[in-house]
């Protein structure tokens, strides 16, 4: 038996990856976070290479680059509670990992074609906007000016890389269409509430939904 092509294998040490880090992170054991979360990306991205049917493929390329620009990001907001600085580097990970999803999900548009289910698109781009506007109407005020940038920009980033994968829409399988749909927005809202964690609410039993939320996106993606 091959483990890195198994689904049963990767599916049971990615869910005990993210439970170990969920847990880990609602209890502030650091110890065990800091094998669990990097772990959580490591099993993805080698389960996602060697399944992927389309080796050299640019779509498969560059979701394999968000999954390890995303490693990044996991590894460096592990150490946020020891430096600041390292938030920012996890921002700044997490906004090419999105880069990255944002050019794959154009690739497979431009692949295709067409204008077919451009109504339908248009509507989850609206609905996308409004939500990436309002959340940052709210954000704003909270942020310190040193923050605005950068935060700001990932806001804008995170919420195109949402409205090009509903730009997917009729140009892919349904499965996969509604599967990337599902993270990306799930994406979104895990990032909100870390935002509203960090930024604006701090609620205790935050960190390890937003840790299995954000494990879900990935996953769907």
């Amino acid at each position: 038996m091959d483990i890195t092509r198994d689904h049963r294998v990767n599916i049971a040490a990615y869910v005990l990856a993210v439970i170990g880090c969920a847990t880990a992170v609602a209890t502030g054991r650091h110890g065990i976070e800091y094998i669990s979360k990097p772990l959580m990306m490591v099993i993805l991205s080698s389960w996602f290479f060697f399944n992927s049917r389309r080796y050299g493929d640019r779509f498969t390329l560059f979701i394999q680059a968000g999954l390890f620009f995303s490693l990044i990001g996991d590894v460096a907001l592990m150490f946020q509670h020891l430096d600041e600085f390292f938030f920012l580097i996890g921002l700044g990970a997490f906004l090419i990992a999105h880069l990255c999803y944002c050019i794959a999900f154009i690739h497979n548009i431009a692949e295709v074609g067409g204008g077919d289910g451009l109504i339908t698109s248009s509507g989850i781009g609206i609905a996308i906007t409004l939500f990436a506007v309002l959340f940052s109407w709210r954000l704003t005020p909270q942020l310190d000016e040193d923050m605005m940038v950068p935060v700001v920009t990932y806001v804008v980033i995170i919420a195109c890389m949402a409205m090009l994968a509903g730009f997917r829409w009729m140009r892919t399988f349904p499965r996969s269409f509604w599967m990337v749909m599902a993270g990306a927005v799930l994406f979104m809202l895990s990032d909100s509430l870390l935002a509203t964690n960090r930024f604006i609410r701090p609620r205790y039993w935050l960190p390890g939904v937003i840790i299995v939320m954000y494990a879900a996106a990935q996953f769907l993606i």
